[in-house]
């Protein structure tokens, strides 16, 4: 009575996963890290040379908003501008009005050669302006 060939059913024992591979991922975020340590740090590079003088004490400082550098020359850079003395107290107020109400670092650093006049000049431009909390930058003495 049997009516025809009977089926058999083959069952599998492995069968396939779909796995996705992170390896790529991986390599992705490595180079991320990578990225932004080396931008990070090239930010807080500056470019005007100034040989700061030495000090016994001094206090490191995270990156500071603005930075004056007065050079050998005299020559006075803001932000790495380069800004004539005519012109300090206007770009000095035009700064105290960007960073109102605001916590920010104004940091000088002045060369060891530069004239002591120049540096009081721009520490006078910037109480005229008022801006009052700013910094001498120094070199430790290793």
């Amino acid at each position: 009575m049997s009516t025809g060939p009977k089926s058999f059913k083959i069952e599998r024992k492995f069968q396939p996963r779909v796995q996705i591979d992170l390896t790529p991922l991986i390599d992705l975020v490595f180079l991320l890290v990578a990225f932004f340590m080396i931008t990070s740090s090239l930010k807080s590079q500056s470019v005007i040379s100034v040989d700061l003088p030495k000090a016994v004490q001094t206090q490191k400082k995270d990156l500071e908003d603005i930075v004056i550098s007065v050079t050998k020359n005299n020559e006075i850079y803001i932000n790495n501008v380069k800004c004539s003395k005519k012109m300090l107290i206007v770009k000095f107020k035009e700064i105290h009005e960007k960073i109102k109400g605001k916590v920010s670092n104004v940091n000088i650093k002045g060369d060891k050669l530069a004239n002591y006049e120049t540096i009081v000049e721009v520490m006078d431009k910037l109480n005229q302006a008022g801006i009052s909390n700013f910094v001498l930058s120094t070199v430790g003495n290793d």
